[in-house]
């Protein structure tokens, strides 16, 4: 009684609600936006053996503007796994690549990168890469 729930419609989207009486009589209408969510997970996360710089697919704003991303690197030593370092890093939406500070030879890293809106941090990619201990050249 007053009331119509509408299942399944999608984050972020604009709405058009107008209620009327046949057969031309407006009574109410209003345009709707649907809350944000997180974002799906970032695609195509790779490294760039060339360059050594990360480097991810932009995020649609299907759910939510995208207003960045997180970065969480963190390295180990390869030959034991013991931990060397963590690092977070929060870039802007504009940015898509990321390169990593000094990497340690004979070092394993492991890199997620997040999407980023006002509802928070979606679903993360999982890179992981090793680097290597060159010979003198």
């Amino acid at each position: 009684k007053g009331t119509f729930t509408c299942p399944l419609l999608q984050p972020f989207t604009v709405y058009s609600v107008t209620i009327s009486l046949p057969p031309s009589t407006i009574l109410y209408t209003r345009l709707l936006r649907t809350k944000e969510t997180v974002p799906d997970k970032p695609e195509k996360l790779c490294l760039d053996p060339s360059t050594g710089s990360l480097q991810w697919k932009a995020l649609p704003s299907c759910k939510g503007e995208i207003i960045g991303y997180q970065l969480n690197i963190t390295a180990r030593r390869a030959h034991d796994g013991s931990f060397l370092e963590f690092k977070q890093v929060l870039v802007n939406q504009s940015v898509t690549q990321y390169m990593p500070s000094h990497q340690t030879p004979g070092s394993k890293y492991t890199v997620t990168v997040q999407g980023l809106t006002v509802a928070g941090a979606g679903a993360a990619s999982l890179l992981e890469f090793q680097s290597y201990v060159s010979g003198n050249g």
